[in-house]
């Protein structure tokens, strides 16, 4: 896209020189440019159009080419963590219709073309080349099977050919695994004997330089590293006596849970470090502080919001009674600090400094959400965002800050986090909104019970309608539970909703923009995703 007085002309910047020496000339001067804006990926798309139109207005003549230049862009953005990866850890994507359109004798299997080798096209020369330096070569349309290698931890980056309308398909897929990657444009982009610049490819598919990119962090190794750190056996060792209240908080610690926070903390710590797989007693307490705060939440919202399940299993105010779930919260907040104070970590006034802080922030937001039931009244936009970022934030906030003081990150990098917990933790909260409206039905006293993003939205613009929910509900007239939902004006909330939900998303990702460790960066932009994945 091409953007002039703030209006989006797509009319041109498609074209692709069909000369390599042109293709090189453009190369030269982004590579130039690069090296002076020190980009550090991922790149967001909306990144790579801007630096693409800060080219165009140095160089007016590239505007044909605007497409080209966000590809090239986003290519100098990783050449440097792309030269850094072993052959052996590259896949090597191929379109087919680089093969011979009417005389190819090729095959195919689930992950593509089996090339023959006839010489009728570049395919066999290209693959040989790639397979002299250890590449994982594929030849298919899509990304599926690149897809299925990079989720197997095979391989890290891609190097894709393909026509640029491909790319443009393929690039929000890249930027949200934050895949390191390099795209090589083919000449025509009409899928039929098509060719690629050798000498662009065969440069890229050469380039190695050692440096100091240790891979990414692999996040479902990490998470069973961490998962073992919450056994029976060693939360014991870590609680200290025998005792009735003791064990039931050990139990409860035990239960299902994702262990996202305490996982984030040591992903942080990785990625700042690059000490992945080395974790002594500090990090393996402070994780479990971290998860000590996080359940004694549970127990307590639990018990606000009336719940009788938590992962498929009776509440603890429903496994004993409200007194005994009450006291082994509070239990599992004192065993929090308790364990950041005897950690041994260095900064340990500035871990209680962050841990604090986010208790007494978690503890207005629910309190401000407690004093709300009692006036039947719904919130505001505004106050039901203020909300979500006073409950879920600071938890996220705790882990990603516990992992950036342990590695003694600068204080910018400490900002950084905070500004992408907070959008982290209202655009997390806004899926868990949206999510209970994905439902066939939905409680009817939900809106009494918890703070509802979509309600608010629906009574903003349609105040008959929630008129119309409360009369009924007080009637307790059940069929509403699935007609709300059905309402075309509360499935217009939704989409109100869903873009709101974008653009925290987007906030957080900007949040991230001065970040310079590549690492952490790359870290926090699949957090991010996988935290708060797209809706269906």
């Amino acid at each position: 896209m091409v953007v002039r007085n703030k209006q989006v002309n797509t009319s041109f910047g498609n074209s692709l020189p069909q000369h390599p020496k042109k293709l090189k000339q453009i190369r030269d001067l982004i590579r130039d440019y690069a090296a002076e804006c020190e980009l550090v990926p991922p790149l967001q798309e909306e990144d790579v159009i801007f630096h693409s139109g800060e080219l165009i207005q140095k160089h007016p003549e590239l505007f044909l080419y605007q497409k080209l230049l966000a590809v090239m862009i986003n290519n100098y953005a990783w050449s440097t963590i792309v030269a850094g990866i072993p052959f052996n850890r590259r896949i090597l994507l191929l379109p087919k219709c680089i093969s011979h359109s009417s005389q190819c004798p090729a095959k195919y299997d689930e992950l593509g073309l089996l090339c023959e080798q006839c010489g009728r096209c570049d395919l066999a020369e290209i693959i040989a080349q790639a397979d002299e330096f250890g590449y994982h070569t594929i030849v298919s349309e899509g990304t599926t099977s690149a897809s299925i290698l990079l989720s197997s931890g095979q391989v890290e980056c891609v190097i894709g050919v393909g026509c640029l309308h491909s790319f443009e398909r393929t690039f929000p897929l890249a930027v949200k695994e934050a895949v390191p990657s390099i795209a090589i444009p083919l000449y025509n982009n009409d899928c039929k004997d098509s060719k690629v610049d050798r000498i662009w490819l065969d440069e890229v598919l050469a380039i190695r330089n050692e440096s100091n990119w240790k891979g990414w962090i692999n996040l479902e190794s990490l998470k069973q590293v961490v998962k073992d750190w919450f056994t029976i056996d060693k939360l014991s060792v870590l609680f200290g006596k025998d005792d009735p209240t003791i064990n039931i908080a050990i139990n409860w610690m035990e239960k299902d849970g994702k262990r996202w926070r305490p996982m984030i903390m040591v992903a942080v710590y990785d990625a700042l470090t690059g000490n992945g797989g080395v974790y002594d007693e500090t990090i393996q307490k402070l994780a479990v502080s971290i998860e000590c705060f996080h359940k004694a939440s549970l127990v307590h919202d639990d018990i606000a919001d009336e719940d009788d399940e938590r992962y498929r299993k009776p509440t603890l105010h429903k496994e004993y009674d409200i007194p005994v779930a009450l006291n082994v919260g509070d239990l599992l907040v004192g065993f929090g600090y308790q364990m950041v104070a005897e950690s041994g970590a260095k900064n340990i006034r500035k871990l209680l400094s962050v841990a604090s802080n986010a208790h007494r922030d978690l503890s207005l937001g629910q309190g401000e959400e407690l004093l709300w039931r009692r006036n039947e009244k719904l919130l505001t936009e505004e106050e039901i965002i203020r909300i979500f970022s006073n409950k879920t934030s600071p938890a996220f906030e705790v882990a990603l800050q516990f992992g950036a003081i342990l590695a003694v990150a600068d204080e910018q990098v400490q900002k950084i986090i905070s500004e992408y917990s907070n959008a982290l933790g209202i655009a997390y909260q806004i899926k868990d909104d949206l999510d209970d409206f994905k439902q066939e039905s939905i409680a009817s006293g939900f809106n009494t019970i918890q703070p509802s993003l979509v309600s608010t939205l629906l009574n903003k613009s349609h105040p008959e309608k929630m008129q119309e929910w409360y009369l009924r509900n007080q009637k307790k007239d059940s069929s509403l539970e699935v007609e709300f939902l059905q309402w075309e004006e509360t499935q217009k909330a939704m989409k109100e909703a869903e873009e709101m939900l974008i653009i925290y998303k987007r906030n957080a990702l900007k949040a991230l923009k001065p970040l310079k460790n590549t690492t952490l960066k790359i870290l926090l932009t699949r957090l991010l995703n996988r935290i708060v994945p797209e809706m269906n």
